[in-house]
């Protein structure tokens, strides 16, 4: 057996696993799954103009159909690099899709430097020039003679249509390795990944999908449920490859648990007991739990838990500054249950039920149930700037309802944004415990 622990590093955009617990990288994947690669290029890609899609669409799609992206790389507009970058991957990988690189400008260097990377020669393909002018044709339009670059391809290639642009795709072999060359276009790369790529891919090489559960969880850091799921690997069989991911996306820990195994039967019981014995450990901090693909988010979770008991809410939001209104009215559950919102500047309105009580958050929270005759209120109280007595990041919330009335005192010194989301989750999780009651 086999275990990694994996976390997404949340400087990037891209996917990159991290290895916590084995320094045997090599017997890391006992299943022989196939090694695949993704190269995308572009100046925009280095430089920050443009945020790297494409790479992610693909990973997203292997992992659908069973495979796994090994490596992300960008490399610019650079014909070094470029020959470097496909030569190194192709060494290894099984399979490389490259996106970016095909247009009719001096800057796309994508074919001449597949075709310098494996020694080949440039050719015009016929297929591809007549491709290229039928596009303009039927638009109507005259084809400028630099298109006729886009036809220019590393010999022996196999092209792929690119029914959305101007730009064919190029399929060509180096040793055991295919390569796939798309367009950087995402609309282009998508319909052609979908077309010609992704169901070629699918007949060479052995999809081994691994077994995949998403917990979701609010209300622990991520170093807390990484300590409380130590050891939880013990039960896992030999033969079977575990790898435990780990991604903060505030302010939830999503974690995925990944079973490999060559008897699939076997890794969905294993599975099973993992999921099982992972909720155990994290408790009521678990909101969701789901497959390789599990959208809920808390407040989705929170909305449809509300709805199916028949409760409505109304929030009094100075902290939160109308977040959970927001939250709320993006599902159809949310729009259900919730009555009304007030932010600071609207509080105003609820001078004749405060007055006997004041302005604590618990007085706030019953005066808005009141005001707009919802099962609960609550009411977020803060600032992530210093008010008052009050340090930078001070945060009451407080819920009430037919079962009674809770509140929390939380200190967070983050930035507005995130000290506005965090009131929202806080608010909502006590609005779920209060309708429980």
């Amino acid at each position: 057996m086999t275990i990694q622990t994996a976390q997404r590093d949340r400087t990037r955009m891209d996917i990159n696993l991290l290895d916590r617990a084995s320094p045997d990288n090599a017997a890391l994947h006992s299943t022989a799954m196939s090694r695949i690669e993704i190269i995308t290029i572009g100046d925009e890609l280095i430089d920050g103009r443009l945020v790297d899609t494409n790479a992610g669409e693909l990973s997203a799609r292997l992992t659908d159909l069973g495979f796994r992206a090994t490596e992300h790389r960008s490399v610019g507009d650079d014909m070094g690099g470029m020959i470097e970058a496909l030569r190194t991957a192709a060494d290894r990988a099984d399979a490389i899709l490259v996106s970016g690189g095909l247009g009719p400008t001096g800057d796309d260097l994508t074919a001449v430097a597949a075709a310098a990377a494996f020694g080949l020669e440039i050719e015009r393909s016929t297929e591809a020039l007549e491709h290229t002018r039928r596009f303009f044709t039927e638009r109507g339009r005259e084809m400028p003679p630099n298109n006729e670059k886009q036809a220019d391809l590393p010999a022996g290639s196999t092209v792929l249509p690119n029914p959305e642009g101007t730009a064919v795709g190029f399929r060509l072999d180096a040793g055991s390795c295919r390569l796939y060359f798309m367009p950087g276009v995402p609309r282009e790369l998508r319909r052609m990944a979908e077309e010609s790529v992704l169901p070629d891919l699918k007949d060479r090489l052995a999809a081994t999908p691994p077994m995949v559960a998403t917990i979701k969880l609010f209300g622990k850091g991520e170093s807390e449920v990484a300590h409380l799921l130590d050891g939880i690997e013990s039960g896992v069989p030999d033969g079977t490859d575990l790898i435990v991911q780990y991604r903060a996306t505030f302010p939830e820990i999503h974690v995925r648990l990944v079973v490999e195994s060559r008897d699939r039967s076997a890794a969905a019981a294993v599975l099973d007991d993992l999921v099982e014995d992972a909720r155990q450990r994290l408790g009521h901090h678990v909101f969701a739990v789901g497959g390789p693909r599990l959208d809920t988010d808390y407040p989705a979770f929170a909305a449809t838990t509300l709805a199916d008991a028949g409760m409505t809410l109304a929030a009094a939001e100075i902290a939160s500054a109308g977040s959970v209104a927001k939250m709320l009215g993006s599902s159809d559950p949310g729009r259900r249950c919730l009555r009304g919102s007030l932010v600071a500047a609207d509080l105003g309105v609820l001078r004749d039920q405060l007055r006997p009580a004041g302005v604590s958050a618990e007085a706030v929270a019953e005066a808005v149930r009141l005001r707009f005759g919802s099962s609960i209120g609550v009411a977020t109280f803060g600032s992530a700037e210093a008010t008052g007595d009050d340090r930078p990041g001070t945060l009451t919330v407080a819920a009430t309802g037919p079962g009674g009335t809770r509140s929390r005192e939380l200190y967070f010194p983050i930035d507005h944004d995130r000290f506005q989301r965090l009131a929202a989750y806080a608010a909502l999780r006590l609005a779920v415990g209060i309708s429980r009651i």
